[in-house]
């Protein structure tokens, strides 16, 4: 391996040379987005409640930090969306080829999980920490609620929306029924299947954070509920800003993710 490939191996796997430009469009739209804040923050709204300039916002984020309690928050929250997350994947990727797999068990299950899948989820929160406790436990389980219907569905429609001639191409050449799933079926719904657990990755974080306003004793949740019961806005968006930083980083991984798993998906 070339030094080149060594030393831009990570940015090579988000994008290459090739996405500059996109970088460079996503830190002007950061620049400008905190340009208009501060603007607005210091000659349009006059409610220091509602919105204070981000430069007090990034103050109050650094004490945050010096004092300590922004790392404690932090993993907390992380803590508990490394452990739901990826079962609520799991669990929908698994869900949802059985729902592909057989036209039954669709039909009879599709109800159930349209209506699940309305419910507001986060609503149940309070029930969950009476049942579950102050702990770890009762967040796993609203992440997982929250989050594992978007793969559900999206899984379900990606393994069906194979084209049926490259299915029978395949079958043609001898392929057995797993061949079929491994070479031409989930490649083909590679993109469903990301799309979906982007969705699911959002609904995911607001359900901890939502979960944490209920009944937490540490988090970003319950450092937002904290800093809103004693109006110490800076400190309240201060949070907010870290959950937007966690939701797009998450979201250029996935991409990068979809690039790597189905470059033929690439946009001109």
């Amino acid at each position: 391996m070339s030094r080149g490939t060594k030393r831009g191996g990570f940015l090579a796997w988000l994008g290459g040379p090739t996405r500059g430009a996109s970088w460079s469009r996503l830190v002007l739209s950061i620049g400008l987005f905190l340009v208009a804040w501060q603007v607005a923050a210091m000659y349009l709204v006059d409610n220091r409640l509602l919105l204070v300039p981000f430069t007090e916002v990034a103050a109050a984020l650094v004490d945050e930090i010096a004092d300590g309690a922004f790392a404690s928050n932090l993993y907390t929250t992380v803590l508990e969306l490394a452990i739901a997350f990826p079962l609520a994947v799991f669990g929908g990727f698994v869900i949802g080829a059985i729902l592909a797999g057989s036209k039954p068990v669709r039909q009879t299950l599709d109800p159930i999980l349209t209506a699940m899948y309305s419910l507001p989820i986060v609503a149940l929160a309070p029930l969950f920490t009476a049942g579950l406790g102050f702990g770890v436990a009762s967040k796993v389980a609203i992440v997982i609620l929250m989050a594992i219907f978007p793969v559900i569905t999206n899984t379900d429609a990606g393994l069906r929306s194979a084209e049926p001639a490259l299915i029978e191409t395949a079958r043609s050449y001898g392929a057995s029924r797993l061949q079929v799933l491994r070479t031409v079926t989930i490649p083909h719904s590679v993109p469903f299947i990301i799309s979906g657990v982007r969705v699911a990755f959002a609904r995911g974080l607001v359900g901890v954070i939502v979960a944490e306003f209920f009944g937490a004793v540490s988090g970003v949740g319950f450092a937002i509920a904290a800093a809103a019961q004693s109006y110490q806005t800076a400190r309240l968006l201060g949070y907010v800003v870290v959950l937007g930083l966690i939701g797009l980083l998450a979201s250029i991984g996935l991409t990068a993710l979809e690039r790597r798993l189905a470059p033929w998906r690439e946009e001109s």
